[in-house]
C-alpha cells in the first residue's frame, strides 16, 4: 500500500518533470568597439576641436604649449596602439617675446590596455609602453628635459580619459525586455540587474567587451514541440509586425546607402532588401508563415549587413556613434539569442523594432508602412530619379468601360475624386485608360498598340548604356515575352461592365508587367502603376535590366555562353521569385525539372522570336 508520503513525492516528481523547465544561463552578449568607432569615441570625448586636438598646456602661439591631435586606434597583438600627434614647445616669456625657445614635432605611440569597470560600463586605458616618432614616423630622440617637462602633463591628461559605456548598455537592457518570452517577463528585474562587464579582449580590428547576463531557459518538452496552425487574427499580427520589419529595414539600408558605398556592399543591401521582401510574399502565398519568420529573416538579414554597417556607419565621426553602437549591440544579441536555440523563446516584436529605429535615428521615430515613392530607395538600386510623388487614390478601383472608347468629354463615367488638379500631369486620363481595354474580337490593332509601348520602355532603359549592345536584341525578346506570359498584353480587365486594373490571383502583382506591389513598394508609385500601362511597363524593364545587368551578366558564364534563351529563362525566374532563383533556376534545368512557368515562358519566348502574335489569341479574345 502507498503511503501519504510515496504518494506526495512521485506527485511532486511528475508535475515537475511532466511540465516546462525553467533554468537560469549565464548569456554572453558582445560589445564590440571597432578601432574606427573607438577613434571616432575617444575624439568627440577629448579631442572636440575642428582640427581633432587638445590643449595640455596653453595653446599654439603661447611661449609654452603642449598640444595633442589626431588620436588613431589600432591593434598591437595583445595591447591597443594609441598614436597622437605631439607639439611641444617651452620657452621663457619676456613681455611678448619668447626667450630661448625649443619645439619639438612629431608622433606619440602609447601601448595600452582597456580597463572596463564592470558595474559603471566605464572604459578607460591603462598605458603599458610609450614611443616617440619623428614626422617621418622614425624612432625619435627628444631633448630630456623637454620629455622630462611633457610626459608627466601628457599622461595626466590620457590618463583622464574614460569613456561611459553605460548609455548603450541601458539601450540594450531596454530591447532585451521587449524580447524575451513571458516567463522571464515576470521577472525582468532580475535579468537587468545581473547584467554586467566581463572580459575585454582585443582583437585585430576591434575591442569586444564581454556584457554578461543571467537569463531564465525554458525548456519544452518534445511531445509539446508541435507546429500550430496560425489563426486568422494571429496570421494579420504578423502581417503588420512584417510590414513594420520592412518599414525598417528599408530605414536602415537607406542609412548605410551614402555615396561612399562600395559596389560591392550595395549589391549586399539590395540582396538583402529583395530576398527578404520575395520571401514574404512566397510565404504568404504558401501559407508558410511561422510565428518566427521576422525573427528569423532579422537575425538572417543582420548577418549579412553587419560589416557594412561597421565599414559605413563607423567611418566618420558622429553624434549618433552611441547610438550606432547601442543598436550594433541590442542586434548581435538578437543573434546570440538565436544561436543558443529556440528554448529562450525570444521573438521580435513591432516595440522592439521602434527601440532600435530610436537607437539608429538618435530620437523617437516612427516605422510607417506605405505606397510612398521613396527616392533613397530607387537610388540605392541605382534607379534613375522618378517624377514628383502622387497621393495613392484607394478610394478608386474601377471605372465603367463602355463597349467602345470614348470620343466625348473625359471627364465622363469616373469619381470627380479621380480627377483632382493635382493628379493631372501624373495619370491618363479616361480616354486613354479605355485606349487600353482588351478587345474581345480583332485584336491585331491593340496587340500593336500594347509591342509598341514595351519597345518603347525597352528602348528606354536599354539607352541608359548599363547593358553591353549585343544584348540589345534579345532584352527586347526578353520583355515581350515577359508582359505575354505575365498578362497576356493586358493592363486591365473588364468585370461586371467595369473596367480595373489587372491584378494577379494572390493579390499583390498587378498590371502589364505584373509588378509586385510588396516587393517594388517605395520604388514606385502605386496607383501609376495600376492605372498607367506605359508606367507600368516602364518599370518592369527596369526590374528585368536589374536581374540582367547586377546579377545575369555578372557571372562570367553568359560571356562564352551563347544560349539566349537560357539567359532570359533566368532572368525572367529572377524577375518571378528574386535573386536566390538565379542558382535554383540554373538547377532545375540541369536536372530537367523546370516548373510549369518556366516551361511557359519560354513558349511565349520562342512566339515572339517567330513573330507568332496570333497565338496571343488564345489568352486575349474573351478576357
Amino acid at each position: 500500500m502507498m503511503t501519504p508520503l510515496k504518494y506526495f513525492t512521485l506527485s511532486l516528481f511528475w508535475l515537475v518533470f511532466s511540465t516546462s523547465f525553467v533554468f537560469a544561463k549565464e548569456v554572453v552578449l558582445p560589445l564590440t568597439l571597432d578601432h574606427s568607432l573607438l577613434t571616432s569615441l575617444l575624439r568627440q570625448h577629448s579631442f572636440a576641436n575642428d582640427d581633432q586636438s587638445a590643449a595640455v598646456v596653453g595653446r599654439p602661439g603661447d611661449c609654452t604649449y603642449i598640444r595633442l591631435s589626431k588620436p588613431q586606434f589600432s591593434s598591437a597583438e595583445k595591447l591597443l596602439r594609441l598614436e597622437l600627434r605631439l607639439d611641444i614647445k617651452v620657452s621663457v616669456p619676456l613681455g611678448e617675446t619668447c626667450l630661448l625657445p625649443v619645439e619639438w614635432h612629431g608622433y606619440l605611440e602609447l601601448l595600452q590596455q582597456p580597463i572596463l569597470d564592470s558595474k559603471t560600463f566605464e572604459l578607460s586605458f591603462k598605458t603599458v609602453d610609450s614611443n616617440l616618432f619623428t614626422l617621418s614616423r622614425k624612432p625619435a630622440i627628444i631633448a630630456g628635459f623637454l620629455w622630462k617637462f611633457a610626459k608627466p602633463k601628457v599622461s595626466k591628461h590620457l590618463d583622464q580619459v574614460r569613456l561611459d559605456l553605460a548609455p548603450p548598455v541601458a539601450e540594450l537592457r531596454s530591447f532585451l525586455t521587449s524580447l524575451l518570452p513571458d516567463e522571464v517577463q515576470q521577472e525582468p528585474q532580475a535579468m537587468l540587474d545581473s547584467l554586467r562587464g566581463g572580459k575585454v579582449d582585443i582583437g585585430k580590428d576591434a575591442v569586444t567587451i564581454e556584457l554578461l547576463a543571467e537569463v531564465k531557459e525554458v525548456f519544452v518538452p518534445e511531445d509539446d514541440e508541435v507546429d500550430v496552425e496560425l489563426t486568422p487574427q494571429e496570421r494579420e499580427q504578423l502581417i503588420q509586425l512584417w510590414d513594420t520589419w520592412d518599414a525598417f529595414l528599408v530605414r536602415l539600408l537607406t542609412t548605410m546607402a551614402t555615396d561612399s558605398l562600395r559596389p560591392e556592399d550595395r549589391q549586399i543591401l539590395i540582396d538583402v532588401l529583395l530576398d527578404t521582401r520575395y520571401a514574404f510574399t512566397a510565404a504568404l502565398e504558401e501559407q508558410g508563415l511561422e510565428k518566427d519568420f521576422v525573427r528569423v529573416q532579422f537575425v538572417w538579414a543582420w548577418r549579412q549587413l553587419a560589416p557594412v554597417f561597421r565599414r559605413q556607419l563607423y567611418s566618420q565621426p558622429s553624434e549618433k556613434n552611441f547610438g550606432y553602437l547601442a543598436f550594433f549591440t541590442a542586434a548581435n544579441a538578437l543573434s546570440v539569442f538565436d544561436q543558443l536555440g529556440p528554448t529562450f523563446g525570444i521573438e521580435i516584436s513591432q516595440q522592439g523594432l521602434l527601440r532600435l529605429a530610436r537607437m539608429l535615428a538618435g530620437k523617437d521615430t516612427t516605422l510607417p508602412y506605405g505606397p510612398q515613392l521613396d527616392q533613397k530607395l530607387r537610388e540605392l538600386l541605382q534607379l534613375p530619379p522618378i517624377d514628383e510623388e502622387v497621393e495613392p487614390l484607394d478610394n478608386i478601383k474601377e471605372i465603367d468601360a463602355p463597349d467602345e472608347e470614348p470620343e466625348a468629354d473625359p471627364f465622363v463615367r469616373i469619381s470627380d475624386f479621380f480627377f483632382k488638379p493635382v493628379y493631372g500631369a501624373e495619370l491618363p486620363d479616361i480616354a486613354e485608360i479605355l485606349r487600353w481595354k482588351a478587345p474581345g474580337e480583332d485584336v491585331d490593332e491593340y496587340v500593336a498598340r500594347v509591342r509598341a509601348v514595351l519597345i518603347e520602355s525597352s528602348d528606354k532603359v536599354f539607352s541608359r548604356g548599363e547593358i553591353p549592345d549585343e544584348f540589345e536584341e534579345r532584352f527586347h525578346e526578353l520583355i515581350l515575352a515577359m508582359a505575354w506570359q505575365e498578362s497576356c498584353f493586358r493592363q486591365f480587365v473588364t468585370k461586371n461592365k467595369k473596367l480595373t486594373y489587372l491584378l494577379s490571383y494572390n493579390q499583390t502583382s498587378v498590371g502589364l508587367m505584373q509588378i509586385n506591389e510588396r516587393v517594388w513598394r517605395g520604388m514606385y508609385d502605386r496607383n501609376r502603376l495600376r492605372w498607367d500601362i506605359r508606367y507600368n511597363a516602364l518599370a518592369g524593364c527596369e526590374i528585368a535590366e536589374l536581374y540582367l545587368r547586377k546579377y545575369a551578366l555578372n557571372h562570367s558564364v553568359w560571356k562564352k555562353n551563347d544560349n539566349s534563351n537560357l539567359l532570359s529563362q533566368v532572368v525572367y525566374a529572377m524577375y518571378n521569385g528574386g535573386p536566390t532563383q538565379y542558382k535554383k533556376f540554373l538547377d532545375r534545368e540541369r536536372a530537367a525539372r523546370l516548373y510549369q512557368s518556366d516551361k511557359l515562358f519560354l513558349e511565349k519566348l520562342q512566339w515572339v522570336k517567330d513573330k507568332k502574335w496570333q497565338q496571343i489569341n488564345d489568352c486575349l479574345i474573351g478576357s
